[in-house]
């Protein structure tokens, strides 16, 4: 997990950062970090087995899966608002920022830690895969990373992009170290590995720190004015609403009712199949926009209008998600079977029901940025609520009965409707655009 920006699943707070374009090197640490992370959960995977993985991965799912909404630019849309604010201003005026933000994610931090102390022995009664102790432990692994969300803002403002890359890289590879040093733990317990990952968080937490320190006038800092607050206010506003809606619908909120009902097994199979189709859900835009693009930009043909730019972007994701979905599917097996061990089989079903929501996914992140105004917002949310109440509807007996297939039927349902929703309401409102403007090409 990157310290610096809560990933998540390409619902309304994943959106295309099309003013950043990374270099040549920066997309390679990135390609990197991600074979570094991918080889941190295998190690983990091969370690635990399949049961104690599975209490592994929920427990890391209950104490991140609020954070967009208590935490202080930890959603990517949020954080993109308050860097955009803050590299408005001056140096002073942005070191005062980055204090109103220090102080006031430690609000959030106290809120967090309330909630998560009331919560944690009524969901360890109600689960009984896990211990209240490694709650805890989790909830305290992810506090880092509301902190490390402020100084990712306040180096988003700066245009520091090769610093949160490298930053990116440092935490991978601490990341790395540390869960290599807990493989040697005796009876390789839960523990070891959320504490490796909180203490691989804390240190980069405080490198990003230093940074900051050494790029801003923290000492001669000019407090925002009310003017100014006001704005900082408006954009940590979280609207409940379509927080729970993204959460229900592509957050793995299926994961509550599998360990209610199924065993760690089970839930192991099914979370670590839906990170691997997220994972190939976020492949195919990001092959296009830091691959493709930047590559052929020169001698691809001008669009006409931004409808035009929808419709063959979209399609050329939709190519490209097709492309690794298919490989995916074909090749699952015998990678799971080398990487993770036959025990682990069992998560290949679920798995190719989620890589077909994971196409609609991928082509959905072309309309999702368009749809970032708070009126496009209002129109999305209604269809999405039904969306959301029918997963909920489904989810109750598909589970009961199926376990994990069920599970994967209705959230890839839940997945391909949304994704389709925001498809056909992104089509309509360029083409209202398109129609009132007359058409300009892009």
């Amino acid at each position: 997990m990157d310290v610096l920006r809560l990933q998540g699943p390409p619902g309304r707070e994943e959106r295309t950062e099309s003013h950043l374009h990374p270099q040549l090197w920066q997309r390679g640490i990135v390609l990197c970090c991600v074979g570094i992370t991918a080889i941190v959960y295998v190690l983990i995977a091969q370690a635990l087995g399949p049961q104690a993985f599975g209490r592994y991965l929920f427990v890391q799912w209950l104490a991140t899966v609020a954070l967009p909404m208590l935490g202080v630019g930890v959603s990517t849309l949020t954080s993109n608002q308050l860097a955009t604010i803050q590299s408005r201003e001056s140096p002073r005026r942005m070191a005062g920022i980055f204090y109103f933000l220090w102080y006031r994610q430690h609000q959030s931090i106290l809120l967090y830690c309330l909630l998560y102390l009331l919560l944690a022995f009524p969901l360890a009664r109600l689960f009984h895969i896990f211990s209240v102790s490694l709650l805890l432990l989790s909830g305290l692994a992810t506090l880092p990373l509301l902190l490390s969300s402020v100084v990712g803002t306040t180096l988003r403002s700066l245009r520091r992009a090769d610093l949160l890359t490298m930053l990116h890289l440092f935490n991978e590879l601490l990341t790395l170290l540390f869960v290599t040093v807990a493989l040697q733990v005796e009876g390789r317990p839960l523990e070891a590995f959320l504490l490796a990952f909180a203490l691989a968080h804390t240190l980069t937490l405080i490198l990003a720190v230093i940074c900051v320190i050494h790029l801003l006038p923290l000492e001669k800092a000019l407090q925002p004015g009310i003017f100014l607050k006001e704005r900082l206010q408006q954009s940590l506003t979280h609207a409940w609403l379509p927080f729970t809606l993204d959460t229900i619908i592509w957050h793995r909120s299926e994961l509550f009712l599998l360990a209610c009902w199924r065993s760690s097994a089970e839930l192991g199979f099914y979370a670590l199949s839906a990170l691997i189709s997220m994972a190939i859900m976020n492949v195919s835009p990001a092959l296009y926009f830091y691959g493709i693009y930047p590559l052929f930009q020169r001698t691809l043909p001008r669009y006409r209008t931004a409808y035009d730019a929808f419709i063959k972007i979209s399609c050329c994701i939709l190519f490209l998600a097709i492309l690794c979905s298919s490989l995916a599917v074909v090749f699952s097996p015998t990678l799971v079977t080398q990487w993770l061990g036959s025990a682990y089989l069992p998560l290949i079903r679920p798995l190719r029901i989620l890589l077909v929501a994971a196409v609609f996914g991928s082509m959905a992140s072309v309309s999702l940025t368009h749809m970032t105004s708070g009126e496009e917002q209002h129109v999305r949310r209604w269809p999405e609520f039904v969306v959301a109440c029918v997963k909920i509807i489904l989810a109750i007996p598909l589970i009961a009965f199926w376990g994990i297939v069920g599970a994967a039927v209705v959230s890839a349902c839940a997945q391909i409707a949304s994704a389709l929703l925001s498809m056909m309401q992104c089509r309509q409102l360029l083409k209202r655009r398109e129609s009132s403007c007359g058409g300009e090409g892009i």
